[in-house]
């Protein structure tokens, strides 16, 4: 991965960066929230109940918390490229200075929310990243006085979307983490083929201790609990979707359809091509 990083303060603010090969990325973010735009090319992003597709102009607005970030088919021929801005509250009061700092006092869900928004493509975004290009290209003539302006710049944009009232409370909201219940994210993710140390992280915890509350709570391992539930969807949409075998695998989170009909057989005793055609 190539990157080229500009701070503020002495603080991360943008950063440029370049795919060459697959990535599949834990991303951790204690005290501020985060800006992502996708250049080119597409990639995944999960939070702890949403997992979004970015294409080509979109982005996603972050707050504080833990995040995995993947992609396949990403080369050097066809690479991904991103920009990702960070927000600091300190930072933003520093930048701002005696200007209106409201939007940063927005009380707290007493219920949690979803901690990442989808902005899909925006004209105003385009243009502000389009901005930066000289910047990421001339490292040795920014300053803090030019990237304060920039930061400025892209708050006012994001907290005037007016039109997406989530945006505003994560902003107003950046250093105050989502505490979203241990089970929500286990059935959010159900299907996505994450790996136990990947789920721990989306659930904030080590993997050991993610092992444990996991048999507390379900009476059952991980790696058993989650194979049963992708099991069960699978045979439901075998027995009611024209899916063909290797979507319903995709589908139901199989890294791949030789895996899903061996775990298949193994409970149901026959391939899943044989349960499909018995129903």
């Amino acid at each position: 991965m190539e990157v080229i990083s500009l701070e503020l303060y002495g603080q991360p603010f943008a950063e440029s960066f370049t795919f060459s090969n697959d990535f599949r990325i834990p991303q951790e973010m204690h005290n501020d929230a985060c800006l992502a735009y996708v250049v080119e090319g597409a990639h995944q992003l999960i939070s702890s109940t949403k997992t979004l597709t970015l294409n080509t102009r979109d982005s996603v607005l972050m707050k504080c918390g833990n995040y995995l970030a993947f992609s396949n088919g990403v080369s050097a021929i066809s690479p991904m490229k991103g920009v990702a801005f960070h927000f600091n509250p300190e930072t933003i009061k520093k930048a701002f200075g005696s200007r209106d700092l409201n939007f940063l006092k927005v009380e707290v869900n007493k219920e949690p929310v979803d901690p990442a928004v989808a902005l899909g493509q925006n004209e105003l975004i385009d243009g502000f990243v389009e901005s930066l290009t000289p910047y990421f290209n001339n490292k040795n003539l920014v300053n803090d006085d030019l990237l304060s302006v920039k930061l400025v710049e892209l708050v006012t944009i994001l907290v005037n979307s007016r039109n997406n009232p989530l945006v505003a409370y994560i902003m107003g909201t950046i250093n105050s983490p989502e505490h979203l219940e241990f089970d929500k994210v286990i059935e959010a993710n159900l299907y996505n083929n994450l790996s136990i140390p990947e789920l721990a992280h989306l659930t904030y915890r080590s993997e050991s201790k993610f092992k444990r509350d996991f048999n507390a709570y379900y009476s059952e391992s991980p790696a058993k609990y989650l194979k049963s539930k992708k099991l069960e969807k699978a045979a439901k949409l075998l027995n009611g979707s024209s899916m063909q075998v290797g979507e319903i695998a995709w589908d139901c989170g199989f890294e791949n359809a030789a895996h899903f009909s061996t775990s298949f057989t193994k409970i149901y005793g026959v391939s899943p091509r044989e349960f499909k055609g018995l129903n």
